[in-house]
């Protein structure tokens, strides 16, 4: 598997100042303020320059962070890219670089607009401060210091810039003669010993997410039953369903990390049942309904497997407790269901909030049980004509009329 890994950095900057610190001292302010916000360690102002400017990288870095989190794994900042998301992550590179390449020259376009904007937020803090002052002058200086920050037309027409590092191999091939590099054994051995450690580090933290997601899964799939799946689980249109996410997200990790297969397998095809589960053709339907029982049967059956074959993590903690929990929220609907007294279901609110405490889905489902449980005996313990005989018992001593 080394062979298809590779390494990849992306990076995008601006070269142009994005934003400017006011002091305190600039704002003028009296001494006794200013050293009562400098002893609370208070962060003097500091606005953006440039509003299209922090927009435009803002969109760049969200679709540098979706190909860091839909195409790679990671310890820290290394990027480690499979072979199979190669091509997705060059397309979504060769994006961000187009992408770029519009936003500067928009940004180009709009340098008139966005000076005027930073002209009129200096002018906005500054007039105030100098209201009362009759140096003019002073304000004069004070403005031109602070639109001197703003970059200029030139420095406008290329500020974004997109650098790519890699894809680069994991492992570089063994030189042929050992006297190509007097350094060829030294270099191969210390990138394998290094490479690899930082790759075991990214792969334990892709497999404990992997857990986490599968804890998250099994959370919601006690609680939805099939007619309650919609798009929200399958997506639809234009929007991911959660389902859909924790497939593709247990697909990444699974072709880094062996062990996930057969999970990221069994998540697939329940999404496909879930898209199933939506049609209008009865029969169809039906097979769905029986397919989602036999899914989430066997989903938790794999996540047994993977609890008990992998070492200790905190995701693996998180599983393990929602494979425990999971069986303990079944007894808990049948008691709630049962429960026949206030002391019961006294002693059951205790159990419940130890659901609460670690998963708050199933715990919604349970409170809702619990309360429409406590309002049907509260009902039952109440004598209607208790009731009846109290409503007749008003007798009102005087009365107001209505206003409308």
């Amino acid at each position: 598997m080394e062979d298809k890994l590779f390494i990849l950095r992306v990076e995008i900057s601006a070269s142009v100042r994005q934003s400017t610190q006011i002091k305190f001292n600039d704002l003028r302010l009296p001494e006794t303020v200013i050293d009562a916000l400098q002893k609370q360690q208070s962060v003097s102002v500091r606005p953006t320059l440039s509003g299209k400017l922090k927009e435009f990288l803002n969109g760049l870095r969200i679709e540098q962070r979706k190909l860091y989190e839909e195409c790679t794994i990671n310890q820290g900042d290394t990027h480690f890219l499979h072979e199979n998301y190669f091509q997705d992550a060059i397309d979504r590179i060769e994006r961000i670089r187009s992408s770029a390449a519009k936003f500067n020259h928009e940004l180009n376009e709009l340098w008139s607009q966005e000076y005027e904007r930073w002209a009129n937020t200096v002018s906005d803090f500054l007039e105030p401060l100098f209201a009362n002052d009759d140096d003019p002058e002073s304000l004069k200086m004070a403005k031109e210091a602070y639109l001197t920050l703003f970059p200029t037309k030139q420095e406008f027409e290329n500020p974004i810039q997109v650098f790519v590092l890699g894809p680069n191999p994991v492992f570089l091939e063994t030189a042929v003669d050992a006297d190509d590099h007097p350094l060829a054994q030294a270099m191969r051995e210390a990138a394998i010993v290094n490479t690899t450690e930082v790759l075991e580090a990214a792969r334990q933290g892709a497999a404990d997410r992997a857990c986490l997601k599968a804890a998250e899964l099994l959370d919601d799939l006690d609680v939805r039953v099939a007619s309650k799946v919609g798009e929200r689980q399958t997506g639809g249109g234009k929007r991911r369903g959660s389902w859909q996410i924790t497939c593709e997200n247990l697909e990444l990790i699974a072709s880094h990390c062996p062990g996930f297969e057969t999970l990221t397998q069994l998540a697939k095809e329940l999404n496909e049942v879930g898209i199933q589960l939506q049609v209008d053709n009865a029969k169809t339907k039906n097979d769905a309904y029986k397919k989602f029982a036999e899914i989430k049967s066997s989903i938790r059956k794999e996540l047994e497997s993977i609890v008990s074959t992998r070492d200790s993590s905190a995701g693996l903690e998180t599983l393990k407790k929602s494979l425990s929990l999971s069986g303990t929220y079944r007894d808990l609907i049948s008691k709630i269901q049962e429960a026949s007294s206030e002391e019961q279901l006294d002693e059951l609110h205790s159990q419940i909030q130890v659901e609460k405490d670690v998963y708050e889905q199933r715990a919604r489902h349970l409170q809702n049980l619990f309360e429409q449980r406590a309002e049907l005996i509260k009902s039952a313990s109440v004598n209607l004509d208790d009731v009846i005989a109290e409503v007749q018992a008003i007798n009102p001593t005087s009365t107001d009329d209505l206003d409308f």
